[in-house]
């Protein structure tokens, strides 16, 4: 099992998202990644988010944990973290931030947008909630 630290950062009712191309396909996430070996959660958050995004974050507090159990072996375990942006004078451009409510919002992996939107419409998470496998099935 793998385990990813994610990023859940809004600016201006919007969030900050990366994007990266695999295999032509592009793909919005919420900027994160793997811990290495050897690296706290905070150490891997704060890394993976100045490298996809280029802001200097604080992590804050886990908001929610899930799980991608796929085809070919994949087991990860997700911790998504709000986080603050310590750059606060720092321009983001358009590109890079994606309304809550949106289409392209749907599309952001891990596919918890859905949850997150209406938590954040209720007021904040409480607790860490466990969402569980949060793969998305193959598309036909």
């Amino acid at each position: 099992m793998r385990v990813n630290v994610r990023a859940l950062m809004l600016r201006d009712g919007k969030v900050v998202v990366s994007r990266e191309r695999r295999q032509g396909v592009e793909h919005v996430l919420l900027p994160g990644g793997r811990v290495r070996d050897g690296e706290s959660i905070h150490e891997a958050l704060t890394r993976e988010v100045g490298e996809e995004t280029g802001l200097t974050v604080s992590a804050d507090r886990l908001l929610y944990v899930a799980e991608v159990v796929g085809m070919y072996g994949v087991h990860d375990l997700i911790l998504i973290w709000s986080a603050d942006i310590n750059d606060t004078d720092v321009a983001i451009s358009d590109d890079v931030l994606v309304a809550v409510d949106s289409d392209e919002a749907r599309s952001i992996m891990p596919p918890v947008m859905a949850q997150i939107g209406g938590d954040l419409t209720n007021g904040t998470v409480q607790h860490p909630r466990w969402l569980g496998n949060v793969r998305r099935p193959p598309r036909p």
